[in-house]
């Protein structure tokens, strides 16, 4: 059986999304991407935020993942974001936050939204996808540095 066959003039009729896509609505949207993997990965920073979109290997799931490099080292703030990570996840149903060492060894604060695009979707979906994925993307990272600036007593503007 196959997907849903492409209409790209009708914007509410699902149909197969793949990175180009995904890039060509974003673009449309009126936002810049920097692309860091053709065909899979782009980067782009909202707000002072970073995100990476990317799609999964099998090109199923749609990733819209914010990221804050704490500089925090993880025996310092470990469990503190742990438990600010877990009471965002336990309040909020998007995206989905946790944390993973980063590059430099420090702690990495990840906002995951993710779309599952099997099924396919309609360009109105992949708008509101997108724009959903950057909203609440910064307000999870918004709410994870006031939660380390509380819980550490730093200032949350300089994180």
């Amino acid at each position: 059986m196959t997907g849903p066959f492409a209409v790209p003039s009708d914007d509410a009729t699902p149909y197969p999304a793949d990175f180009d896509r995904v890039v060509a609505r974003v673009h449309d949207m009126g936002y810049d991407l920097d692309i860091l993997e053709k065909g899979r990965a782009a980067g782009a920073v909202f707000d002072r935020v970073p995100f990476l979109l990317s799609f999964d290997a099998s090109g199923r799931f749609l990733s819209i993942r914010a990221m804050w490099e704490t500089e925090l080292a993880g025996e310092q703030a470990g469990r503190c974001l742990f438990a600010a990570a877990d009471n965002w996840n336990r309040e909020k149903y998007f995206p989905t936050v946790y944390t993973m060492p980063g590059e430099s060894g420090a702690v990495q604060v990840c906002a995951d939204f993710v779309l599952d695009t099997s099924a396919g979707v309609s360009n109105d979906q992949l708008e509101d996808a997108v724009s959903a994925g950057i909203s609440t993307g910064i307000s999870a990272i918004d709410y994870m540095k006031e939660a380390a600036a509380h819980a550490l007593g730093r200032a949350s503007d300089s994180q």
